[in-house]
């Protein structure tokens, strides 16, 4: 029997799905009013989960409430697929440690005396830090593989990676939440496994490289700066961080290890928003004198300014307009898959363009474009 948290969430989802298509029982954990809500249900079901599938349990539970973990670890558990998180780069920095850091630290505590096989932790590449670039006298467009700085392999003392800097709360958030499972696995013998998915996009993503999508189709992005070209972005599709967890559960081997989880594609930012654009029946300006490190300064100000109206007026804003994503912009992002293809993973979407043109199309279906 499977556990998987954060059921109706984006990886999630298509974890469940792969796991039922495997035979595996699954317990589906989130909260009450999320698994009652009839729009994410049907999302859901758009992504090819059947509910009604009777090896599929959806039980109501919140990992803020040690009380509500109890009867679901009264079951039967072998494997926990931990991809619970809150994914919000507008939540404040309190929000996103109770969630993230003391959820998980509640899930270890039951964890840690259950039989399990395997725990499976979905942690995020950003823990590696953003990368410096030429300007700080550093090498840059330097690929991060597993044996960089990461929680794992740095001193239980260290807050952030050497050599790098964490570039927004989530992340930082995300790096604790590591490193505490990294504890359990050393002084509880927990057996843990840890996937860092690059940024992730696909059926039923709005956000992140999905929210990029929307934004382009509306002609919120109809510029992007000169020099994109020299900046690198990295992709992993849902479909395959999910086979991947799924797959590297039944590995031999593998616990204690971790793994990027990322396409093979390098690809510049300039590539990839001309790219979207043209899925999606967009223009795309290349604007001659605007470069990077202003683009990120205009973008961090401008998505204040939205914040704001938002705030104050009830101005909609598309949720991937805001303060700490555009932190990313003027950053060079080159995450190695190579541990992944040498395990022996065969990526179903291993060029980004082929999975935009399949998520694309989805979001024409569903009515989101």
């Amino acid at each position: 029997m499977d556990l998987v948290t954060g059921a109706f969430g984006f990886a999630a989802t298509h974890v469940i799905k792969g796991l039922l298509t495997r035979g595996r029982h699954v317990v589906a954990i989130d909260l009450a009013a999320v698994l009652q809500d009839p729009q994410r249900r049907e999302l859901v079901k758009r992504q090819g989960v059947d509910l009604g599938d009777p090896h599929l349990e959806l039980v109501a539970a919140d990992l803020l409430d040690p009380s509500s973990l109890t009867p679901v670890f009264g079951r039967p558990l072998r494997r926990i697929f931990h991809t619970a998180s809150l994914y919000d780069y507008s939540a404040s920095l309190e929000r996103l440690r109770r969630v993230n850091v003391d959820g998980t630290r509640n899930l270890l505590a039951c964890a840690v005396g259950a039989p399990l096989e395997r725990f499976v932790h979905w942690s995020t590449c950003g823990v590696f830090g953003k990368p410096y670039t030429a300007a700080y006298g550093r090498r840059c467009n330097v690929p991060f593989t597993e044996a960089c700085s990461s929680p794992k392999n740095t001193p239980p003392e260290a807050t952030e990676p050497l050599g790098t800097h964490i570039v927004n709360d989530y992340s930082l958030t995300k790096w604790e939440q590591e490193k505490m499972v990294w504890q359990a696995h050393r002084d509880r013998g927990l057996p843990v496994t840890v996937i860092r998915p690059a940024p992730i996009y696909g059926p039923g993503s709005n956000y992140g490289h999905g929210g990029i999508i929307l934004a382009v189709a509306r002609g919120l992005t109809p510029v992007i700066p000169n020099d994109a070209r020299n900046f690198i972005t990295a992709s992993v599709h849902v479909v395959d961080v999910a086979e991947f967890a799924c797959w590297i559960a039944e590995q031999a081997g593998t616990v204690g290890e971790d793994y990027n989880v990322a396409d093979n594609s390098v690809i510049s930012y300039a590539e990839f928003m001309h790219y979207i654009a043209l899925l999606v029946g967009r223009r795309m300006w290349d604007i001659p004198f605007l470069f990077m490190p202003l683009a990120r300064w205009l973008g961090i100000r401008g998505a204040t300014l939205w914040t704001a109206l938002e705030r104050r007026y009830g101005i909609p804003r598309l949720r991937v307009f805001e303060v700490q994503s555009a932190t990313y912009m003027a950053s060079s992002y080159w995450i190695s898959n190579r541990k992944t293809l040498r395990a022996g993973f065969v990526y179903q979407y291993p060029d980004v363009r082929e999975g935009l043109k399949d998520t694309v199309a989805w979001m024409h279906e569903v009515g989101w474009l």
